[in-house]
């Protein structure tokens, strides 16, 4: 079956999170404005409340608002400032060199994503790549409905795509099931015994098609 659609993973497969600051940093300037994080089980249920947080947020001034009215009872304006402020400084995306290598591969590409557009927006990816969100598709990966969304927008078949992804449970697993060919993107050869394709870069990805 001729490949018609590649579905790029964002996250790890296509751009990085630059480390300006270690995570004991923003624990610490959280406690500063007054967000408690006392315990191992607080500091998970606050990182999970800001993954859900930052898959709908229209902005960092707009994630910021969102997460403290979760956290503190009745967050100024200030505090809600300061907060955006610091997540603009610290929180820096940059893409991987080898993204050029692909561009110009000949067949559709699209970008499934949980991230909000604010997050990638200046990057231009919209040139090359259809881009799915949470907006777009109405799930968030791992449920299949996600990919499904892009499948039926894009009006392909599952054999006629293929999936790349640096996460096997969020973004490999739930393709396979619905008949999507995969390919693992592990960039520091981290994930030992694993049966299915792998590449370390997606230099490697014109070999393979």
């Amino acid at each position: 079956m001729k490949l018609r659609l590649i579905i790029f993973d964002l996250f790890g497969t296509l751009i990085f999170s630059i480390e300006k600051i270690k995570k004991e940093d923003f624990f610490a300037f959280y406690r500063k404005i007054g967000i408690k994080l006392e315990t191992e089980e607080d500091i998970k249920s606050f990182i999970n409340l800001f993954t859900q947080l930052m898959t709908e947020a229209k902005n960092w001034q707009d994630l910021s608002k969102k997460l403290l009215e979760k956290v503190i009872e009745k967050p100024v304006q200030e505090t809600i400032n300061k907060l955006a402020d610091f997540f603009e400084e610290n929180i820096v995306y940059q893409l991987y060199d080898d993204v050029k290598e692909i561009i110009a591969l000949p067949c559709r590409k699209a970008i499934l994503t949980t991230a909000a557009p604010f997050l990638f927006s200046n990057f231009g990816l919209e040139k090359y790549f259809e881009i799915f969100t949470p907006k777009e598709t109405k799930f968030l990966k791992p449920d299949p409905r996600a990919f499904l969304a892009v499948l039926n927008k894009l009006k392909v078949r599952p054999e006629e795509i293929l999936m790349i992804g640096d996460e096997i449970e969020r973004d490999l697993i739930p393709a396979k099931n619905l008949g999507i060919r995969t390919i693992l993107i592990d960039r520091q050869d981290k994930i030992k015994n694993y049966s299915g394709g792998k590449i370390k870069s997606l230099k490697n990805l014109k070999e393979i098609l």
